[in-house]
């Protein structure tokens, strides 16, 4: 097999130009793509704990605490104990953080048709469903 072949290679050279990409929309709101990512996974549901908002980025604990603690920085959210389990913490968008994570999600609905035109609707979705099941391969 030819090096260029690989899907290693292939798939890394495809992410290294969306990130680039995505990177570049959100560059002028002084925040990462994780950070942007986040925030529009709360925007879509906001006041949750934070153990169910790891399982819907899928990012690890260490991790998740860590872009928390800087989103809390920079009062984008906040974190609030759960009134039904203690042990809980949820959460929240802060209203910065509010109008902040639906200028990401507008920001990202057109760098995401940007990104993918000139393909049509149903080879963009045929591309998603395989990402999702290499994704979901959990090695």
């Amino acid at each position: 097999m030819k090096p260029q072949n690989c899907i290693f290679f292939r798939l890394a050279k495809a992410n290294q130009s969306a990130g680039r990409f995505w990177k570049n929309r959100l560059s002028s709101l002084r925040i990462t793509t994780v950070q942007g990512m986040l925030l529009m996974f709360l925007v879509d549901k906001d006041n949750i704990t934070s153990a169910e908002l790891g399982k819907r980025v899928k990012l690890d604990s260490a991790t998740l605490t860590g872009l928390i603690n800087r989103l809390e920085s920079l009062e984008l959210v906040e974190r609030r104990k759960d009134r039904e389990d203690r042990r809980a913490v949820r959460i929240c968008l802060t209203p910065s953080g509010r109008d902040l994570g639906m200028q990401v999600t507008e920001i990202t609905a057109k760098a995401h048709h940007e990104f993918l035109s000139g393909q049509n609707t149903e080879s963009e979705q045929q591309l998603i469903h395989f990402i999702d099941q290499l994704s979901d391969r959990g090695f």
